[in-house]
Formats: C-alpha cells, sequence, structure tokens
C-alpha cells in the first residue's frame, strides 16, 4: 500500500489516505464518513464473492491435479502455496476470539479488523435500490483510538503491539511465499511451449505481488532518519473506518492474485481455449464523480497478436456501445483509458458487455463471446479544507485555509461559496476575512473550473473571538520591586493554535500606584515607562499595583486597528 508502481486503482488508494490525513488535521463531515464506509461496504462483499470463486477454482484444479498429475500438479502446488497464505492472513483479520485481541464492549468478539458499527435505518435511506433496516453508523468510526490501541504500544522495539507484530508478519509472509512460489515453480516442466509462456508470464505476477505488499519504510520527510514503519504510516492515527478500508482492501488484493494466478495458470495450460478464457475486470473499483472510466479488462493474455474482433461495452446506465477491438486491446487487454467513458455521478456502477471473436468452424464464420459483468463503486467529489491554525473559524478576523481537491490542479479551483475567501500568494492557501457566518456556520463549496465538478459543502463553525486573558511576565503576585518595574503585560486566549495564529499585542493600559493614579501607558508593548517605574521604585512594602483597563490588537484584526480588552485586572503586591 506504500510503494512500488502506481496503477489507477492504487491512486485512488493514495487519494483516500491524503484525504483522511487532511481530515485528521481538522475537520471530518458525516457525508465523508459514509462515503467511505460505503466503498468499505462494497469491497467487503466483492471479497466474499472473490473468496469462493477463488475456492471452487482451486478444487476444480486439485481434482485435474489428480487426473493429470504430469499436467497439472506443478500448477496446483503453486497456487495452493499462495492460497494457503492467503486464508492465513484472511483468516486472522477476521476470526473471532482473537487472543491477540482485547475483548471491549463494541468489539466483544475479539476481531482484529474492527466491526462496522451498526444503527437503524430511521430515515429510509436507499442503498442498491432496496432500503435495509440497518446501516452502518460510520459517524461513530471517526476516531483513530481502537486501531492504535491494537497495533501499537510505547516502549517496544517496534512499537507494535503482539496483534500489529502478527499482522505484519503476515503480511510479509504472503509477500514472500506467493513470490517463492511464483520464483520456483515447476509449470511445464515437462513441455517447453508451456514453461516459455510461464516464464514470459512470472514479471507482471511478481509486480502484482510487490506493488501490492511492499512493507518497506516509507520516508516522510528530507532528513535521512525522516522514515515511518510500513503499519505506522497507513494506520497510526487514521479513524476507525479509514483503517477497517484499508484492511478490506488488502484483503482483496490478496485475494485478486490468487485470482490472477489462477487465471494466468488455465490459460497458459489451457492455450486460447475460448471456453475457458473468462473477461476479468481489473483496477476498476472506485472512482471519483465524472471523473474517466479506467482500468483494463483482462483475458489471462498478454500476446499482442491475440485481439479479439470487436468489444462491446455498456457502462451503467449507458447505451451498449461498440468498438474495433484493434482500437482498445493493447497486450490481450481491453484498455478501459481508450473507450473514453466518464462514470457518472456516485453510486454502485455495473460494467457489462462481451469481447466478440470470430473463429472458422466448418468453414463457416462464427463469433464467440466472452461475457463482461463487473461492478464499480463512483465516489462524490472530495473538497479538502483545513485551517492550519484553529480547529473552527473567527468571525470578522482573517483565518487561513489550506483548500485542494484530489486530482484537480490548484489553478482550476473555484470558490463556489462564501464570497468572504480569497486566494493567498502561496499554492493552495486561501483566506477568509470578516466572515459572520450563517447562525453560525459557514458551507465552503470548492468547484473544479475544468470539469465543472462541484464538491459537497464543507461545513466550519463561526465562533466570537473570546475576550483576551490579562496575565504579567513574572510569576506570582507579591514580587520585588525591581521584578515588577522590568515585567511585562501579556495576553492570551487560553487557546494555543488561537494565540500563535493572531500574536496578541499590548496597545495601551492604565497603572494605579497605591492610592496614585498614573494614567493611561501606550505604545510600550506591555512594559512600563519610565515615569511608572520611578513610582513602582519608591513604593513601600505591601503596597499594591493595579493594571487594568487593559487592550490588545493584532496585525490579522483590521490591520491591528481594533482593540481586545481583558476582561480581568493584574494586581501586584510589593515585597
Amino acid at each position: 500500500m506504500a510503494g512500488g508502481k502506481e496503477n489507477a486503482r492504487q491512486k485512488m488508494i493514495n487519494l483516500m489516505y491524503l484525504v483522511f490525513i487532511a481530515m485528521l488535521a481538522l475537520n471530518m463531515s458525516k457525508e465523508v464518513l459514509m462515503t467511505f464506509g460505503e466503498i468499505e461496504r462494497e469491497v467487503s462483499k466483492s471479497s466474499k464473492s472473490l473468496q469462493a470463486s477463488n475456492k471452487v477454482a482451486l478444487s476444480v484444479m486439485q481434482s485435474s491435479a489428480k487426473n493429470d498429475s504430469i499436467v497439472w500438479y506443478a500448477p496446483y502446488e503453486t497456487v495452493n502455496r499462495i492460497a494457503v497464505a492467503t486464508d492465513e492472513l484472511v483468516e486472522f483479520i477476521n476470526k473471532k476470539g482473537n487472543d491477540l485481541i482485547t475483548a471491549s464492549d463494541d468489539n466483544p468478539d475479539q476481531i482484529f479488523k474492527r466491526p462496522v458499527k451498526i444503527k437503524e435505518n430511521d430515515y429510509g435511506r436507499t442503498i442498491n435500490g432496496s432500503i435495509p433496516e440497518t446501516l452502518g453508523d460510520y459517524e461513530r468510526m471517526d476516531n483513530s483510538q481502537a486501531y492504535d490501541e491494537v497495533l501499537f504500544m510505547n516502549g517496544t522495539e517496534d512499537g507494535y503491539t503482539d496483534a500489529g507484530r502478527e499482522f505484519v508478519r503476515l503480511v510479509n509472509n504472503f509477500r514472500d511465499v506467493a513470490t517463492d512460489a511464483i520464483n520456483n515453480s515447476n509449470i511445464g516442466s515437462n513441455d517447453t511451449i508451456i514453461k516459455k509462456r510461464w516464464d514470459e508470464s512470472t514479471s507482471s505476477l511478481r509486480n502484482l505481488v510487490e506493488s501490492s505488499f511492499n512493507t518497506d519504510p516509507v520516508k516522510v520527510g528530507k532528513g535521512e532518519d525522516k522514515v515511518k514503519s510500513w503499519l505506522h504510516f497507513n494506520f497510526e492515527g487514521f479513524p476507525e473506518i479509514a483503517s477497517t478500508t484499508k484492511i478490506t482492501l488488502l484483503e482483496e488484493d490478496a485475494l485478486n492474485v490468487v485470482k490472477t494466478l489462477v487465471s494466468t495458470v488455465n490459460e497458459i495450460i489451457l492455450g486460447e481455449n475460448l471456453s475457458s478464457l473468462r473477461a476479468i475486470v481489473s483496477n476498476v473499483n472506485v472512482f471519483y464523480e465524472n471523473s474517466k472510466l479506467e482500468g483494463s479488462v483482462a483475458l489471462g493474455k498478454y500476446d499482442e497478436t491475440f485481439v479479439a474482433s470487436k468489444v462491446k461495452i455498456k457502462n451503467g446506465n449507458g447505451p451498449m456501445k461498440e468498438y474495433r477491438a484493434i482500437d482498445v486491446m493493447e497486450n490481450g487487454e481491453v484498455v478501459l483509458e481508450k473507450l473514453n467513458l466518464n462514470v457518472g455521478g456516485p453510486g454502485a456502477k455495473k460494467l457489462t458487455g462481451e469481447i466478440v471473436f470470430v473463429r472458422t468452424e466448418k468453414g463457416e464464420d462464427v463469433e464467440k463471446t466472452i461475457p463482461i459483468d463487473h461492478e464499480y463503486f463512483v465516489n462524490p467529489p472530495l473538497a479538502i479544507v483545513n485551517n492550519p491554525d484553529m480547529n473552527v473559524v473567527y468571525q470578522d478576523i482573517e483565518n487561513k485555509l489550506n483548500i485542494t481537491m484530489p486530482g484537480v490542479a490548484n489553478e482550476n479551483i473555484q470558490i463556489m461559496s462564501p464570497s468572504t475567501i480569497r486566494q493567498s500568494t502561496r499554492a493552495g492557501e486561501y483566506i477568509m476575512e470578516k466572515e459572520r457566518g450563517t447562525n453560525g456556520k459557514v458551507r465552503i463549496i470548492i468547484k473544479d473550473k475544468v470539469s465543472g465538478i462541484v464538491s459537497p459543502a464543507v461545513v466550519f463553525d463561526v465562533v466570537k473571538l473570546p475576550t483576551p486573558i490579562a496575565d504579567f511576565s513574572e510569576d506570582g503576585n507579591t514580587l520585588a520591586k525591581q521584578a515588577i518595574s522590568s515585567g511585562t503585560l501579556v495576553g492570551s486566549f487560553n487557546n494555543p493554535r488561537l494565540d500563535a495564529s493572531l500574536k496578541l499585542n499590548v496597545a495601551e493600559f492604565k497603572v494605579k500606584v497605591g492610592a496614585r493614579n498614573l494614567g493611561v501607558v501606550r505604545g510600550t508593548r506591555g512594559a512600563f515607562n519610565q515615569r511608572v517605574k520611578s513610582e513602582i521604585m519608591r513604593a513601600g512594602r505591601g503596597t499594591d499595583i493595579k493594571i487594568f483597563d487593559i487592550r490588545y490588537n493584532s496585525a490579522k484584526i483590521d490591520n491591528g486597528a481594533r482593540f481586545l480588552t481583558a476582561d480581568n485586572q493584574v494586581v501586584l503586591t510589593v515585597r
């Protein structure tokens, strides 16, 4: 999940991770959580179907090995080794009563992959044309604590718990077993043609394994030591639904390796037996709304001369379209990008059709068809908006916002709402200025100027600035005259992010030494002027020094022209 050559599916997964990282910094809406929950649901359903079909395919191969061991024993042995490693990984992820997992109220069955929380479908929400009684309660899965506790432990050498360590071991074991099985397989040892075809296919099979199960440390900074382990990089600090989705995708990746290997082995041994071929839709799983359909429909054949006569594709509710195979096929695959089809709006979509071959039988041309039937999921567009200074925006002041959209260049981002946002001089950074909000909220809506895609609104709370709290630079209220004289007034909102953003300056204050009122002190940035210092040095022990009507300003609040008055006074006593 981190490393290797990226295909379209992997790019989508990486975009998911970036979205979650940005949302963790600040803001996660229920729409976003629901989107990723729906992805997990769809992929989980696909994985169960894939697991069942793999078991059937492996059973058929086992029977073939018993009946014709010379041809089929080595292929079955190769596939079975990888299937066993897959089962070990998938079983650990989904096993109930895992001894390495501590039972809890929301995970009483001690399952490694956190179960999706369920709620009643009170609003009658429709999914896939039906109205289920219950739904995934993804909004309650926005916290990283569950997986952080299961996977990580401070004080251990690698920072992992036993469960985290076992998970990494099984992922590594799957990769190593799969790579070794492919590299050292005896497929074709008794048939030079089969061996040649197998040798030609091993490179792509190894790449499939290594690209999806690379657990090398990930560099996260410029320094040589700025690295994170694969487990920390992919799971630490992510919301519960994000980690559950990533684990489900990992399961599907492992099952897809077995599926692809079975398809490849069958095609190598059976040759161009069209009745044995199946259309395998690859990397067509999750897209953003209105993006172009990408991926491929493979026939397990890596041969540039293997081209059908024509291809028919129906995408979603669109019409069935027909293409010349020579225009849309490469190396035995239908390259979906060449179809120039739009995936359309959000939701589950069907990709159907057929690959048509013309073969001569008894002197006549006969069409042989291989059906295409695949379901994929389309996400709504996600605008990523975060405020690096604060977790809300404040009325009437300048709020910095970082705004991006996955797959959209900065120059093509258009702010639809509100009008108080303007672009700063830095790429991806915007300024929201003097926003007062509506009913305490502001809805930020982003548009891609090129595609016209408009994101769902990202909602921020708009709150009034709190009143500053005045304090003195020296500790304690009873101080020596010299300490009082040389000290300064300071101010804060008791909010580190807000303090760092606004950087309050003391504009003016009033001072009273004993019964003597010394008037207003201005322009000293919280320090006493010479007149006040002289009075302090003449004050006797026990004299009270009162500092009141303390006013602050900030460069970010009307360029320093607007004042904020502390609601407290500072009283110091001469020691």
